[in-house]
């Protein structure tokens, strides 16, 4: 049985404090209305069930066992995604205008179950993105966050499987957002990255809320599983009080396998291992007026070894380092909502040496409106420099969330 609920995004999150949208009310209404239909469906076929079994002359009481046996079979499953289209046009300064349509729609399946003799079982399988047929990856079922686990109301959620990382979570929103994650997402300089952001082979612990804290743990392979080092921990804390939320990040790494590329996009074999430490700190302030504020500081360390040559061991050196801080706010009324946010990297430093025009920064605007409670058209409007080089944008998207 498929079951339409509202996917609750982090996008549609973020406009909670709006007062006249009312989200909350709209959801209750909404599990309801889906928890009526359910009982009726129920209701018909156990009536169906029952006609069945007493017209083979089944006893009343073994046709009761045997209806709450097929009920156990009949597990709702959830049908989930989103359809995401937007238009873009993309301009390096001194080169020709790059005009495409991006589709980032998606679909998944997730569901529970009460287990006999364990705690409930927890089920996701998640579809990446359609995405553009160039891209590897685009479109394959099972490649975004899909796992399975178990939880209990007393000590939380364990997952097994492959999902975003603890602190990447923090990362990727608010503070990558509207369209910043040029920069503070996967605009880093640090060679072979500084986190991972979806990690297969992975296991994690989330708690439950004890007095608005909140913590989550999880331990993983690295990107070289057949080496024995290739590993990573990562952990992540989170207070909410009122308007305020806070958030904190840890992630270390060893092992990870570094191909370094050359200006054309090819590592004609050049590799290293690297040992990462990433820590991120970040706020949230959302009033019932509608006015939001949030930022976030990342600080970023890479040490590298196991060279596949001593030129390699000149070129990339023994440590890098690099900052990065994002910060934003939003405006919401009525079925409206403004955001413009800011976020910028430092010059990365190659054993303590600042490496000129390595610092990166953007500013992006959007204006977003709810067509629906589960879908909004938004335009984006950002200028970025990258590596001293000049960059604009303007996007106009479509967003249905199922």
């Amino acid at each position: 049985m498929f079951t339409k609920k509202l996917l609750i995004t982090s996008i549609l999150a973020s406009v909670t404090a709006s007062p006249v949208l009312a989200k909350e009310e709209n959801e209750d209404f909404k599990n309801k209305e889906i928890q009526s239909i359910e009982n009726e469906q129920f209701t018909d076929g156990r009536q169906k069930d029952d006609a069945d079994l007493y017209a083979l002359n089944v006893s009343k009481e073994d046709s009761e066992k045997i209806r709450k046996k097929n009920e156990k079979k009949d597990e709702p499953i959830e049908l989930y995604g989103q359809v995401a289209i937007s238009m873009f046009s993309f301009a390096e300064d001194g080169k020709d205008t790059v005009n495409r349509i991006e589709n980032e729609s998606r679909i998944g399946f997730r569901g529970e179950k009460e287990m006999a003799r364990a705690p409930k079982l927890v089920w996701q399988i998640e579809g990446n993105n359609v995405g553009w047929s160039d891209n590897e990856g685009d479109g394959q079922f099972g490649l975004r966050d899909t796992y399975a686990g178990f939880t209990d109301e007393k000590w939380g959620l364990i997952r097994f499987g492959r999902f975003t990382t603890p602190l990447y979570d923090i990362v990727d929103w608010p503070y990558s957002n509207p369209g910043l994650g040029n920069v503070f997402d996967w605009g880093a300089d640090i060679e072979g990255g500084a986190n991972y952001e979806r990690q297969s082979d992975q296991i994690s612990w989330k708690s439950p809320v004890w007095s608005g804290v909140s913590v989550v743990a999880a331990v993983g392979r690295g990107n070289n599983p057949n080496d024995s080092d290739s590993n990573f921990i990562g952990g992540s804390a989170h207070y909410t009080g009122g308007p305020l939320k806070l958030h904190l990040g840890y992630e270390h790494g060893t092992g990870r396998l570094v191909n370094v590329e050359d200006t054309s996009g090819e590592t004609d074999g050049k590799t290293a291992q690297s040992e990462y430490t990433t820590y991120i700190a970040g706020y949230e302030l959302n009033f019932k007026n509608g006015i939001g504020l949030f930022g976030a500081y990342k600080v970023m360390t890479a040490e590298y070894s196991d060279y596949s040559s001593e030129s390699l061991k000149s070129e990339i050196g023994e440590a890098q380092d690099q900052t990065a801080y994002s910060v934003g706010a939003l405006y919401s009324t009525g079925y409206w909502q403004f955001k413009i946010g800011y976020a910028a990297n430092s010059d990365l430093e190659i054993d303590s040496v600042k490496v000129a025009d390595t610092a990166d920064n953007v500013i992006s605007g959007q204006a977003m409106y709810f067509i629906d409670d589960d879908a909004i058209v938004y335009l984006r409007l950002k200028a970025m420099e990258l590596d001293s080089v000049d960059f604009t944008e303007a996007r106009l998207g479509l967003e249905y969330y199922f």
